[in-house]
């Protein structure tokens, strides 16, 4: 169009100039016709004339030809525009049939328990390590909003022990095993205003075969109600009542795990052989009493608990109190407490009576994401008078405990773990010459362990075990007992 038009131009403009030239050649020839020359000349103003209609006529048309390709090009951005919201409303109608589907299979309300309900203000642990998947204290799980959350776990060991025993009257050993435990976890909570929540959390649990119980074993491991206020970087508190763990302030490591080969050690079936204490007489969840707890958090690095048990175990009836404090700096952690627990029968004109009291705690670093290591130590007394109101001295004790561990993080997902304790008893029980009865337990272990797509965890723990025990009321002693043991475990926490 702008072509046509400057070609229009150019033609005016020369036939001005060819114009202008025969009106000079005119005028300087006096001999020509004049008649003729003016006809020439209108002819050409006629076709200058034409020219210039023809090149505004061009102009015109190449002007509409312009607007109507602005036109053009407007609505073909409408269009587009029209095009791509058509998409984007498929495209919601897509989202909402899927999330319409899903929440028609689900409950209203049921959630999986998210991965920040393990809140933590401070570093936990190294990646892969045992202070990893420790609470060290803190509210959990942390669930700021009105659901029901399911989670859970289960692991299978397989494994080989051989103890060789000291004591003639006592067979050695060789034992193979798999067994395995479930947890499905249910935690109902309800969250109100300015912090307020009340929670609830049901631990439903499935064993397979385990030779070694839990502390007074049961198929329901928590069982609790909890009320208060939730916190982060505010002071928080609350109130848990039912079936529950304290405060942990003996940490094992990478092995020794409950209900395990290497925990129970160098067992026999005649003399109890010392278990680590560790401030638990009041720590695990005995299967007849029940705990009241308060907890509070004036800072973020700093939980105090204190804990009364009640109930009726084994035919005694028990009342015990636990206080507890956990100083967490992230890299530094600091735990402490002390537990008394008194128990008498439940028959009138029995006067069989235990009080049982300790104290000990542990230090702990952390030095993530490569390194984490602690220190352990315990103190306790039992005094025991039996059925007929006598000292029952050989269940009365003193015991010690002192261990350690280390975890190492090789690689992402792969961690080694080695952990070793020491317990030392001693009882009231005199023989003729004044020797009480003395009997001490070493265990030590080494772990490794991979996680598979960062969820399976892929375990082999290799451990030993002695204990030398010295009763005073046996003919047969001193003797050591010899424990050495290997087992695998897959574990899947969901």
């Amino acid at each position: 169009m702008m072509n046509r038009t400057s070609s229009s131009m150019w033609m005016v403009l020369a036939g001005l100039l060819a114009l202008g030239q025969e009106g000079a050649v005119l005028a300087q020839d006096t001999d020509t016709d004049t008649g003729a020359a003016l006809a020439q000349l209108q002819s050409r103003m006629d076709d200058i004339v034409k020219a210039a209609e023809q090149a505004r006529a061009d102009a015109e048309q190449a002007r509409a030809d312009a607007e109507q390709a602005k036109a053009d090009a407007q609505q073909a951005r409408t269009d587009a525009d029209q095009a791509r919201a058509e998409a984007d409303k498929a495209n919601r109608a897509v989202e909402d049939a899927e999330k319409s589907r899903e929440e028609a299979l689900q409950i209203p309300g049921l959630i999986t328990l998210p991965k920040d309900a393990f809140f933590s203000p401070r570093v936990r642990g190294i990646p892969g390590g045992s202070l990893e998947a420790t609470t060290h204290g803190l509210q959990w799980p942390y669930l700021k909003q009105t659901a029901i959350a399911v989670s859970g776990g289960l692991w299978v060991d397989t494994g080989y022990e051989q103890i060789r025993r000291g004591d003639a009257n006592q067979a050695d050993i060789d034992y193979f095993l798999q067994e395995g435990r479930a947890v499905l976890r249910i935690t109902p909570t309800f969250n109100a205003q300015n912090s307020w929540f009340v929670q609830g959390q049901a631990e439903l649990v499935l064993n397979k075969d385990q030779t070694l119980s839990q502390p007074l074993v049961a198929d329901t491991d928590d069982l609790w109600i909890k009320l208060g206020q939730w916190g982060k970087e505010f002071h928080s508190w609350d109130v848990q009542v039912g079936r529950f763990e304290a405060f942990e302030l003996y940490h094992f490591g990478m092995g020794m795990d409950l209900n395990t080969l290497e925990r129970r050690g160098a067992f026999e079936s005649v003399i109890p052989v010392p278990d680590v204490y560790g401030v638990n007489y009041t720590y695990y969840r005995p299967s007849g009493p029940g705990n009241v707890a308060v907890h509070y958090f004036p800072t973020d690095f700093l939980r105090i608990e204190g804990l009364c048990q009640f109930g009726n175990e084994l035919g005694l009836n028990s009342i015990a109190g636990r206080g507890a404090a956990i100083l967490d700096l992230g890299w530094l952690k600091i735990k402490g407490g002390s537990e008394y627990k008194l128990q008498k029968s439940q028959q009138d004109g029995v006067p069989e009576e235990r009080k049982s009291r300790g104290s000990g705690g542990t230090i702990q670093f952390v030095f993530a994401p490569w390194v984490e290591f602690g220190f352990n130590g315990g103190f306790a007394l039992v005094d025991h008078i039996d059925i007929r109101g006598t000292k029952d001295r050989p269940g009365s004790t003193t015991t010690w405990s002192v261990g350690g561990f280390a975890n190492g993080r090789i690689v992402e997902n792969l961690s080694l773990g080695i952990g070793a304790n020491y317990t030392d008893q001693e009882n009231l029980h005199m023989d003729e010459e004044g020797d009480v009865g003395e009997f001490n337990h070493l265990q030590f272990f080494g772990a490794v362990q991979y996680r598979l797509f960062g969820k399976l965890a892929i375990k082999a723990v290799v451990a030993r075990a002695v204990a030398d025990l010295d009763p005073s009321f046996s003919e047969n002693r001193p003797y050591k007992n010899v424990m050495m043991s290997g087992r695998l475990r897959l574990q899947y926490d969901f």
